[in-house]
């Protein structure tokens, strides 16, 4: 884990993008399968995070499970019928996220914030 300062302006405003995810997942704003793919795409414009990071795992599970359901920019590109198919799956994922992604939200927080 890391809670060294940024190195520049690129890693300060990643690190500022990430806490402002994980508040919108909290808040619900943003659901936790489109939030785990703003994580996982900012995680390597962040130094010092390991490959195994646990803070991240969650996101990395959250994406695994849910890399098959089209993201919202996506779905314009999908057939309805098929997008009313997998909400769902949709549900699903936000539901078991709901058990374990919250904490790893705060932990990014806590982690990025002020950095």
């Amino acid at each position: 884990m890391s809670d060294r300062p940024p190195l520049n302006d690129e890693e300060r405003k990643a690190r500022s993008l990430l806490v402002a995810a994980a508040r919108e997942m909290l808040s619900g704003e943003l659901s936790f399968h489109e939030g785990s793919a703003v994580v996982l795409r900012l995680r390597y414009q962040l130094g010092g995070v390991l490959d195994f990071d646990e803070d991240f795992n969650a996101f990395v599970a959250i994406g695994s499970e849910s890399d098959h359901l089209p993201l919202k920019a996506q779905r314009p590109l999908w057939d309805q019928a098929a997008l009313e198919r997998m909400a769902p799956e949709y549900e699903s994922v936000e539901e078991w996220a709901m058990s374990f992604a919250p904490l790893a939200c705060e932990k990014l927080i806590g982690r990025f914030t002020n950095g």
